[in-house]
């Protein structure tokens, strides 16, 4: 009778925990809306890109250790991170004259590299980042939805690939089909796609969590535009980076007037941009920045647009993951980036949303290089709450 009593207990046990587990996300999960467990989710709780590696190398790929060192993956440890988002640019595998349309040898050197980084502790999410790097600018999804054939050509590609990854622990492999989808104008045409190669990756993929985001770069307005697919084993991404007029100044990408601007405050009011106004000549761009101070960009008002994706969420019963957000360091000065990025991931936090900031060592970087050695910006680690050891 006892040990039917402790088998008893022990199953109760075990089943309050998962309930707990279970409930610890921000949101309401409804029942049969995720089958995976909140451990796995825990794994993507605090996570840095690795950009520049199969994304955006300046030649052809190399091993991992020649961008990222073991080093490199044992300070990202060491500050408390849990896993490292690894953007692909397709361009790199792709290879349409073999049957299985992956080039071999930088299929061999990006398997390696998951597993070196899987080895020393972190998870990973796997992002298709652009089509091609070689076109340039921002539109990562390229030709997918404007030609047919290329569409059909992309599913089929990842199936390939999906068999591939197969091989990694579904627990720490996060697989992200397409990065910051554009289709500007033609946003509708994104969520049959997505629905098409979500189904297909599924097919050869039946254990990893798949991310699903919006049109529209994966901005809030795409995501909340989303209805869920069927699927209880799908995430659902967004990025942040808003108010773009102080996140991307200076940057010489993206909007026109970027490039323009210095010295951007955070939080926003009429009085904080009057020196910022004062640095650029365009009238246009004057007012830009008045609307900006107008708007008051401060905590309260991240908070509120973060409770836009929440309620989605709510009403859906999925998971949530935030996997880029960050701020041009280049011309932003530091007290204000540091606070954007506090207040962000506090944001983020508050609803138990996973995170990963945008990047490593780059003009977004949480380090700076010197000498090769990554060197830490301890007011960033600050502001993401992490902890140097």
């Amino acid at each position: 009778m006892k040990k039917g009593i402790r088998k008893l207990t022990v199953l109760f046990v075990l089943c309050l925990s998962s309930c707990l587990l279970a409930n610890s996300y921000g949101t309401e999960v409804k029942e049969g809306q995720d089958s995976v467990s909140a451990g796995r989710y825990r794994h993507f709780l605090r996570g840095i890109n690795l950009p520049y590696w199969f994304w955006l190398n300046q030649s052809e790929v190399q091993p991992l250790e020649k961008r990222f060192s073991s080093a490199d993956l044992k300070l990202i440890k060491s500050l408390g991170l849990t896993f490292v988002r690894i953007p692909v640019d397709m361009a790199n595998l792709y290879d349409p004259g073999r049957e299985d349309k992956l080039n071999p040898s930088a299929l061999q050197i990006l398997l390696s590299g998951i597993a070196k980084i899987l080895k020393s502790g972190l998870a990973v999410n796997f992002d298709l980042h652009s089509i091609s790097q070689e076109s340039g600018g921002s539109n990562y999804s390229g030709p997918l939805g404007q030609d047919e054939k290329f569409t059909a050509e992309f599913i089929n590609f990842w199936q390939h690939l999906a068999e591939k990854l197969a091989i990694f622990d579904p627990d720490r492999l996060l697989i992200e089909p397409m990065n910051e989808p554009v289709f500007l104008g033609e946003e509708y045409k994104w969520p049959p796609i997505q629905k098409e190669l979500l189904q297909a990756i599924r097919e050869k993929l039946p254990e990893h969590t798949l991310l699903a985001t919006g049109a529209f770069w994966s901005n809030l307005p795409g995501l909340l535009a989303l209805e869920p697919v069927d699927d209880p084993n799908v995430w659902y991404n967004f990025h942040f980076y808003e108010p773009h007029i102080f996140t991307h100044q200076g940057a010489t990408w993206g909007a026109d007037y970027d490039k323009y601007l210095r010295h951007v405050p955070y939080p926003s009011s009429p009085e904080s941009v009057e020196q910022a106004i004062l640095l650029v000549e365009n009238d246009t761009l004057k007012q830009y920045l008045r609307d900006y101070g107008e708007q008051g960009w401060k905590g309260q008002k991240i908070e509120a647009e973060i409770l836009k994706a929440v309620a989605w969420a709510e009403k859906y019963g999925v998971r949530l993951l935030c996997n880029e957000f960050g701020a041009y360091r280049d011309y932003c000065l530091p007290p204000f980036r540091q606070a954007w990025i506090r207040d962000v991931r506090l944001a983020l936090e508050k609803y138990q949303i996973g995170w990963a900031m945008w990047e490593f060592d780059g003009s977004f970087g949480l380090v700076f290089r010197e000498n090769g050695r990554a060197v830490v910006d301890k007011d960033i680690v600050s502001a993401l709450g992490l902890k140097l050891r």
